[in-house]
């Protein structure tokens, strides 16, 4: 008497599928490991562009509050201000503290970071300006913040002219102690090479908000110990 075959797979077939499921699988695993990856990196560099627009949002609001706070020196007029075409100094009107008042010495560079070498930042240091002061020697001390992370470079300009008379035009390096220039403009190289968008400020305050009055007559002149 014919009996009948009992229904299953063979062998083979059964390897042939453990094959075609773990191919699946590791197509699987690898297509969420990318999208996982892109997505991390996508957030990243959505953050690092967040902060970086808000440390450039940060040094257009300082530098637009630039003060033309006169040096106390009673045989020449020499404003608070020194820029170079890597480094600047200047005055800020707006504190250096929450409970501090009064003016601020401001200095913005690009330095390494200590903490991650090979890598460098767009620093700014500020402290309590002086009433005595001369120069911006008490910025050395200071500990900088960081206002742009991963910058490689940062050249500074400056728009301006040496008297009323003459066309204003642009400086690498500001050359008239006795004078503001009217525009400064920042700018930045990444880490990467990339080049940032340029920060471009109109200095709102003229040279007549750092001006001493007398009594007798409304100008300007060097401010006397």
């Amino acid at each position: 008497m014919r009996t009948r075959a009992e229904g299953g797979f063979t062998l083979v077939e059964l390897v042939v599928a453990l094959v075609l499921l773990g191919a699946m699988m590791s197509l699987l695993y690898s297509g969420i490991t990318f999208a996982l990856r892109s997505w991390d990196a996508g957030d990243a560099n959505g953050r690092r562009t967040a902060d970086r627009r808000i440390g450039e949002n940060f040094l257009r609001r300082e530098l637009t509050e630039t003060f033309p706070l006169r040096w106390k020196n009673p045989m020449a007029l020499r404003f608070a201000f020194e820029g170079g075409d890597h480094v600047l100094r200047f005055v800020s009107s707006r504190p250096a503290g929450i409970a501090q008042g009064g003016l601020a010495l401001v200095a913005i560079d690009v330095e390494d970071d200590p903490e991650h070498p090979g890598t460098s930042n767009l620093v700014m240091r500020r402290v309590l300006a002086d009433p005595d002061a001369a120069d911006f020697t008490a910025l050395d001390p200071v500990k900088p913040s960081i206002l742009v992370e991963d910058v490689k470079s940062a050249e500074f300009a400056y728009f301006g002219a040496e008297n009323d008379f003459a066309e204003p035009r642009w400086f690498a390096r500001w050359p008239y102690p006795a004078r503001m220039p009217e525009v400064v403009r920042v700018h930045m190289e990444a880490a990467d090479g990339t080049r940032l968008p340029d920060v471009v400020v109109k200095l709102m305050l003229g040279e007549e908000a750092g001006c001493l009055e007398t009594s007798l007559q409304r100008g300007c002149r060097p401010r006397r110990t």
